[in-house]
């Protein structure tokens, strides 16, 4: 992390539980989106957000949220005067410190020397870039096209508990991790759908009233395209969609060359760290930075 002028001298540094008003305080300061506001504050409800303090001013905090089996920090961050000083370190040590068996991960910014760095130092090896693709949602005879392919799915709205089984499945072997708290919510304020193919279950994905794709997975690469084809078409007559924005792990190749075709682009690259992954995030599209 490097400091555009003299970095602060921490005098009186302590790191506690975030409450609701310190995210808005901090999220507002830096113009956060109102998703990552609320996912913030759900964090926050659930005990999972801490707040660097110096002298009682909030000079930086880090947001987690957990799974069954995992830990993962979607935001840290430090006030740019005060970082080069430690807060980001214990803002992590504490982030992690009650994760007890659950595995850690974390995003960082590849360009952010100081945030690789913390990483590092926790023992989290780099694991995969993330790409955020964005644009213009293609006319609806281009999808068409994309979402014919060579399979042909039964599609029915996500139940978590009489699909909980397959939902289960489906993230342990893209995330790691079963995430049946997480799909309770995404059920309640996005558009979800589950795809079967010959009564099996392959792949579930979720749109949202913002454009969002994701989380989004398969169990094989082969349907990926077609799966995403219909997520962006779900967006467009669910939502009357005309934009979208996507996270694409690196090893996506199909979805980010099918992507890049439809006319999207890279916004931003993060990049994935952790000390275990069991997944293979090459079958799956993250949702928000907050969550992935």
């Amino acid at each position: 992390m490097h400091c555009s002028r003299p970095c602060a001298v921490v005098s009186d540094l302590a790191i506690g539980p975030a409450g609701a008003q310190d995210v808005r305080a901090i999220q507002r300061r830096r113009n956060c989106d109102d998703t990552a506001v609320r996912l913030a504050l759900a964090s926050a409800e659930r005990g999972t957000v801490w707040v660097a303090r110096d002298a009682g001013e909030r000079v930086g905090i880090a947001v987690a949220h957990d799974s069954e089996a995992e830990r993962y920090v979607g935001d840290l961050f430090v006030e740019p005067s005060y970082r080069g000083t430690g807060v980001g370190g214990e803002l992590l040590v504490a982030a992690f410190g009650d994760a007890g068996d659950r595995t850690r991960a974390m995003l960082v910014d590849p360009g952010d020397a100081g945030g690789v760095a913390l990483a590092l130092r926790q023992r989290m090896m780099l694991r995969e870039p993330i790409v955020r693709l964005a644009g213009a949602i293609p006319r609806e005879e281009e999808l068409a096209k994309m979402a014919a392919g060579d399979y042909r799915f039964e599609v029915d709205t996500i139940d978590p508990v009489s699909h909980g089984f397959g939902l289960r499945g489906l993230d342990a072997q893209t995330r790691g991790t079963p995430r049946d708290a997480d799909h309770q919510q995404f059920a309640g304020s996005a558009t979800g759908h589950a795809f079967f193919l010959r009564g099996e279950f392959i792949a579930y994905g979720y749109v949202w009233p913002d454009g969002r794709i994701g989380p989004l997975a398969c169990a094989s690469q082969a349907y990926l395209v077609q799966i995403f084809a219909y997520a962006l078409l779900s967006l467009t007559r669910t939502y009357g969609a005309s934009w979208c924005t996507a996270l694409v792990p690196g090893s996506n190749l199909r979805i980010a060359r099918a992507a890049l075709r439809a006319g999207l682009r890279i916004e931003a690259v993060s990049l994935l760290a952790g000390d275990v992954f069991q997944g293979d995030l090459s079958t799956y599209v993250g949702y928000h930075s907050l969550l992935f």
